[in-house]
């Protein structure tokens, strides 16, 4: 999900939740490895999700046919958090 000013968390993200539900194995070369996309890794883990390589620049997404619920406390926005004032 590399683009031309580097990888993507919003493109990895969105990537990566269509091929939890697709058939098949979905790579995802050039990666965002931002927390937040760790995150989301783990959240759809939970759910029963397929996911290896989160916070690598080579994500593995084996597809699975259902997702359930789970519970799963969000990171912080690293963003708000900092002091800019």
């Amino acid at each position: 999900m590399k683009g031309k000013f580097g990888p993507t968390v919003l493109g990895t993200d969105n990537v990566m939740m269509a091929a939890v539900l697709a058939d098949g194995v979905t790579i995802i070369e050039g990666a965002a490895c931002e927390p937040e996309v760790v995150d989301l890794a783990n959240f759809l883990n939970k759910m029963g999700a397929k996911i290896e390589g989160a916070g690598t620049d080579r994500i593995v997404v084996e597809g699975v046919p259902e997702l359930h619920g789970a519970v799963h406390r969000v990171i912080p926005d690293r963003l708000k958090q900092a002091r800019f004032w």
